[in-house]
């Protein structure tokens, strides 16, 4: 089940580090920071289908994935810790079949320590798998090939004063090949070794790399057939033909700052590269690349993965992995998707989020007024700001608040907004009920506020007082998860407290009579840590302890008796099972806001939060 048939979004409770495609494009692999199993996606729903658990003593970072030509089997280059930052290298594998373990191969070799990349591949017969590791702060690339079935190490190989390119291993026919590139002699040298020769391995070619090499700051990206090579320089993004010694992509940023995070498709179809918080997706044309779509993805440094036929991309980043179908997506790169709420008011689907009330997560947030009849959410530029009429699902107003929009509070016939730049603004919402193209500005706002020294860097976003007399704010820096609180009427900072045992995606509330402000982690647990003293700007420090808090008028708490089971059922005051809640929101990482018989949720991975409206 999905909101739409064209995308699929999952979100894990640790984060995503890794991801890789099967040939037969039926499954994605993902492994998190924080484990040692591996997770099997089916890549239509992105639904788990296996957890293949690891063997014991292994493994503490998984370094690359790859299956077998034949999709059956999943293995993985892992790095054991043996000592104090030094790693030694296993190789374990697991039948899909079945789920169960199919062998651990560890080198015995010395270890070393854990700097470099690490590259992955199986030879096109399914048996023996070759492993590419090179020692960042060293001159060395390390070629390491083992007999998948026997369970054996097989051979070692070492290249001196090369650099390999990112993903610079593949089979070719029956011998192995990787990719290396001199940053002096600007040549890229193809070698050649058997997975069952114990010989030297050999350059068989020498081709140019293209001259922006020089200026390259991010990673490189080789596509072996047909032989492309993709690379962030210090002025854009390029992919040069290197077969024929031309640019395919020559593209200076024009204030894009992209990360160097790049996928192909197996025939270079397409192709894709992360920049802040967006995805840029190209397709091939008889003159090169050109722009097919931008993907938006409100994480911090998303990466792509493009499946090996081309016709899907995954893009995983924090938490939250995301799927669309590239047949689906239109080539429309400056726009916007439009706001298409349906007509029935029980599903109402305003832009995207992953916030809770007057919050910011990911770029997003959203706010109820207190009689729930609006709601207030920001769109995907995270600027734009749109109140809805809860009860058609109808905008009735957008306002461009020109600045990133970090909190927001309904109050009555008023909007008020916190921005990233330090900045409250208030407008008034005009009387009746407004047409769905009523537009305001910065112009039509009626008192715009400077907070005192707003230095930090929002984390968990921004949280608006009931009465706007107050705002609460946690950041990361310059101290760690810091709340400050800050009057909304001189703009003046009235304190700030480090808060122990915070987490990303920690966000900040005020209690329903604004006295008090409370950090809650994970729409779990909740710690008071300010008391505002009535009818004065003036603060009392709380407990600090983290505690389940189920008290009424607390958004993250239904007031009516509603609940979401841990098996993912949203239950009635009564009990009664009312709705399933599809995989992307099957996730505690996933936000939810309770306003009377609304519920939004919250998903930083999707285009848009969806609001339920429940019937017991």
């Amino acid at each position: 089940m999905s909101w739409d048939p064209n995308t699929a979004a999952t979100t894990h409770p640790s984060v995503i580090e890794l991801a890789v495609w099967s040939p037969c494009n039926r499954f994605i692999a993902i492994t998190c920071n924080d484990t040692t199993a591996v997770d099997v996606l089916d890549s239509v729903t992105l639904q788990r289908l296996h957890t293949l658990e690891s063997a014991q003593g292994t493994s503490t970072q998984r370094r690359a994935a790859i299956f077998s030509p034949d999709s059956r089997i999943l293995s993985c280059s892992s790095d054991d810790s043996v000592g104090f930052r030094q790693q030694a290298l296993s190789v374990v594998s697991w039948d899909l079949q079945t789920g169960s373990l199919a062998g651990v191969i560890r080198w015995k070799g010395p270890p070393w320590t854990n700097t470099g990349d690490t590259s992955i591949t199986y030879s096109a017969d399914g048996k023996m798998v070759a492993v590419f590791h090179w020692h960042q702060f060293g001159s060395s690339a390390n070629v390491f090939i083992f007999d998948v079935a026997s369970g054996m190490h097989m051979h070692s190989h070492s290249l001196d004063d090369h650099t390999p390119l990112a993903n610079g291993i593949w089979a070719y026919g029956e011998s192995l090949r990787f990719a290396t590139i001199s940053k002096r002699t600007r040549a890229i040298t193809i070698w050649e070794v058997g997975f069952t020769s114990d010989a030297t391995p050999t350059g068989v070619e020498t081709l140019p790399a293209p001259d922006a090499y020089d200026n390259v700051y991010g990673s490189l990206e080789l596509l072996p057939a047909p032989c492309r090579l993709a690379l962030v320089f210090l002025d854009g993004i390029l992919v040069w033909d290197v077969q024929n010694s031309k640019y395919l992509l020559h593209s200076t940023n024009n204030g894009v700052n992209f990360k160097g995070r790049m996928s192909f498709s197996s025939d270079g179809r397409f192709f894709a590269c992360s920049a802040e918080s967006d995805i840029y997706l190209w397709k091939e044309s008889r003159t090169g690349y050109i722009l097919h779509k931008k993907l938006p993805f409100r994480t911090e440094h998303p990466s792509p993965l493009l499946s090996r036929n081309g016709e899907s991309i995954v893009v995983f980043g924090d938490h939250t992995i995301r799927l669309w179908r590239t047949k689906s997506l239109i080539t429309s790169p400056s726009s916007t998707p439009p706001i298409n709420p349906p007509s029935s008011t029980s599903l109402i689907t305003p832009p995207s989020s992953t916030s809770t009330r007057a919050q910011r997560t990911k770029n997003f947030v959203l706010d109820f007024s207190p009689d729930g009849v609006l709601a207030a959410v920001t769109v995907q530029d995270g600027k734009t700001v749109i109140v809805l009429n809860l009860k058609s699902g109808v905008p009735q107003l957008t306002i461009d608040a020109s600045m990133w929009v970090y909190g927001i509070r309904v109050i009555g016939n008023t909007v008020v907004v916190k921005g990233g730049d330090g900045k409250v603004i208030t407008w008034n919402l005009p009387a009746g009920n407004c047409v769905s193209d009523a537009r305001m500005g910065l112009e039509d706002s009626s008192q715009i506020m400077n907070l005192d020294r707003p230095w930090y860097s929002p984390v968990g976003g921004a949280a608006i007082s009931p009465d706007s007399r107050h705002i609460a704010t946690i950041a990361g820096s310059p101290h760690p998860y810091c709340l400050s609180i800050y009057s909304t009427s001189t703009g003046k900072r009235l304190g700030e407290t480090s808060i122990d045992g915070t987490t990303p995606g920690t966000t900040a509330w005020f209690s329903p009579d604004g006295c008090d402000v409370w950090c809650v982690r994970d729409s779990s647990e909740a710690c008071r840590v300010w008391r505002v003293c009535r009818g004065r700007d003036a603060l009392e420090a709380s407990e600090s302890e983290w505690r389940t808090v189920d008290v009424e008028g607390y958004p993250w708490r239904s007031s009516r008796g509603y609940q979401v089971t841990n098996d993912w059922w949203i239950l009635g005051p009564d009990g009664k099972r009312l709705l399933m809640l599809p995989p992307p929101f099957q996730s505690y990482v996933v936000h939810r806001v309770w306003k009377g018989r609304f519920l939004a949720l919250l998903h930083g991975g999707l285009l848009e939060p969806v609001i339920l409206e429940l019937d017991p």
